[in-house]
């Protein structure tokens, strides 16, 4: 009975700590994503070793990014102009099913942060 007990707990820690979605490394973004929407223009993220081109359907912003792994973030400063300021955002990556959760990276209202999913 203790040994079956113990089995179904151990089983249980197990799965818990398999979350589907976790923060990224910077190695887990490399490459081009592609937001998940019914919308015809979709946006586009590319990820390079420091610098995201965020391809929207008229223009393309280039920033550089940093990761903070702690807060679960993406801060975002744009290249050409850092007197800009910064943003961030609130990121997660799904390995499994290739997706990239973004909370907060179009402009959100004081009641709701958006969220965006990208395919990669």
């Amino acid at each position: 009975m203790k040994k079956s007990i113990l089995v179904l707990f151990l089983t249980i820690l197990f799965l818990s700590s398999c979350k589907k979605e976790k923060f990224p490394d910077v190695d887990d973004l490399q490459g081009s994503w592609i937001e998940q929407t019914d919308n015809t223009a979709k946006h586009t993220l590319i990820f390079d070793s420091q610098t995201l081109y965020f391809i929207k359907p008229t223009t393309v912003d280039t920033l550089t990014y940093w990761l903070d792994k702690n807060k679960e973030f993406i801060y975002l400063t744009l290249k050409n102009d850092p007197s800009a300021g910064q943003t961030h955002a609130r990121i997660m990556l799904n390995k499994k099913s290739k997706t990239l959760t973004i909370w907060g990276l179009f402009p959100s209202t004081v009641d709701q942060t958006t969220v965006t999913k990208f395919k990669k």
